[in-house]
């Protein structure tokens, strides 16, 4: 292709209208210099989808960086992670950092007990401390899940038995001594449950 040719293929290119620099040169380069107008146009849009969809990603990347970039900058200023290193600024996990990792992994959810229907009524009655009130949150939570309706704050009833998994959980996580559970026998007695 002479010289004159090229000129005029680009003169004819950019007629059709604004085109970017590196979008033109790839346009013109993929389809080749003897290219017809629809074999470049159709070389362009194919690029400027691609840029577009890039662009799309690069800025959802972009945000994704910057929540992440936020949430690391809380977990600083909570003291949970820490930057080491002088130049390369590494995180690490602080101290704090790992006690509440601890924590998160003895967590136990409110919503893993299955519950499951019996004759007999049980009752549950607690007074766990104000210092633990975290964890009373928890256990009314579980209860009321569980299908337990409240009578008194501390106090709640149902028909459903109670999971061996509770009972367990509760001894781990240290408030089973404040729980007291009882079931109401078919002869109107009331049975502290492990006591029968």
């Amino acid at each position: 292709m002479k010289r004159g040719d090229i000129l005029t293929k680009i003169l004819e290119t950019l007629e059709n209208g604004i085109m970017g620099q590196i979008d033109f040169i790839d346009a013109m380069l993929a389809s080749g210099y003897g290219a017809s107008m629809n074999k470049l146009d159709y070389e362009y849009v194919k690029r400027h989808e691609t840029y577009e969809n890039k662009k799309l990603e690069l800025k959802n990347l972009k945000e994704k960086k910057l929540r992440l970039q936020k949430f690391l900058y809380k977990l600083k200023q909570d003291g949970l992670i820490k930057e080491v290193g002088k130049n390369d600024k590494k995180l690490a996990i602080s101290q704090k950092g790992k006690v509440k990792l601890k924590e998160l992994k003895n967590k136990i959810s409110r919503d893993e007990y299955k519950s499951e229907v019996q004759d007999e009524s049980i009752i549950i009655s607690f007074d766990i401390p104000e210092h633990l009130r975290k964890k009373r949150g928890w256990l009314r939570d579980v209860i009321k899940n569980l299908g337990f309706k409240m009578v008194h704050q501390s106090v709640w009833i149902s028909k459903i038995k109670i999971p061996r998994q509770l009972i367990v959980d509760l001894e781990r996580i240290g408030i089973l001594e404040y729980v007291e559970i009882f079931e109401i026998s078919k002869t109107g007695s009331l049975n502290k449950i492990g006591e029968k």
